[in-house]
């Protein structure tokens, strides 16, 4: 008798250790899973979702600097190519737009602090120095314009974000081209005390 008894609290006693080492586990390997799922879920490391944000923003910029240009500017090269950047830039925008919305991603058109620091530079300047400050920045803007969508017409994994890519890169190369010839001519006008800088060709 002594010895079942015995044997009962033995296996009570066990029982009962066996209960809290279950309970006291279930909230370790509970906790695991959720934590995981939680860092795992990072919508923003999407790079079509980056270039689409990008693109944006730069199609945005050329329309709204182009606008306050076309309307200042006194130089007929520099107003028609003004016109041409809000013009093409505004068809590339809403194309970009509409892709976005097909795709789920999000869309944001809003000016970068850089285009905002050039859009009131803009907004001050006259004549000449208008006219350069503007060519300066469509030369530098449209050379990493260039190189971004070669990057994209190759490498994104949409194919819709890849053929709009491709699509627009031939109007950003005429841009580049255009924008070098007009900044030649104004940096040539206005280097004439300066040293000459590839004046050769």
């Amino acid at each position: 008798m002594r010895h079942s008894l015995f044997a009962l609290l033995v296996l009570g006693l066990i029982s009962i250790g066996c209960t809290s080492t279950n309970k006291a586990a279930t909230p370790d390997t509970a906790a695991q899973p959720n934590s995981a799922a939680s860092s795992a879920s990072s919508p923003s490391s999407n790079p079509d979702q980056e270039f689409v944000t990008k693109a944006a923003q730069g199609n945005s910029a050329e329309v709204e600097l182009g606008k306050i240009v076309a309307a200042k500017s006194k130089n007929p090269s520099v107003k028609q190519f003004a016109q041409m950047m809000v013009k093409d830039h505004t068809t590339a925008l809403n194309e970009l737009q509409e892709l976005a919305q097909t795709k789920n991603l999000n869309f944001s058109d809003d000016l970068t602090d850089d285009a905002k620091a050039l859009q009131t530079k803009l907004s001050s300047d006259t004549g000449k120095q208008l006219d350069k400050d503007y060519m300066d920045n469509m030369v530098e803007d449209h050379q990493k314009d260039v190189q971004e969508f070669t990057d994209k017409s190759q490498s994104a994994k949409d194919p819709d974000v890849k053929q709009w890519a491709s699509k627009t890169l031939p109007t950003l190369q005429k841009h580049l081209e255009k924008a070098q010839q007009i900044d030649a001519k104004l940096n040539k006008g206005k280097a004439s005390g300066s040293a000459p800088s590839g004046d050769s060709q």
